[in-house]
């Protein structure tokens, strides 16, 4: 999935999408890579590859790739 990023909603939506997941289901998402993402994120995830700035046209933020399992 690749959620809106401004004001935290990447967080809001991964978390959500990840409280729906069935038990074995597996989550896929990109989101910024800031200090409240790795904080509200991480914990869940198993698999985490940053990617380097300007990796999307026309941004200059830094994101990265996570995968969550239910």
């Amino acid at each position: 999935m690749n959620p809106p990023f401004s004001h935290g909603q990447d967080i809001r939506h991964i978390l959500r999408a990840f409280s729906l997941l069935r038990p074995g289901g597996v989550l896929v998402a990109v989101c910024l890579n800031g200090p409240r993402q790795q904080e509200k994120l991480l914990p869940f995830s198993d698999v985490r590859e940053e990617l380097p700035r300007g990796t999307f046209a026309y941004t200059d933020v830094p994101t990265m790739i996570i995968r969550l399992r239910a």
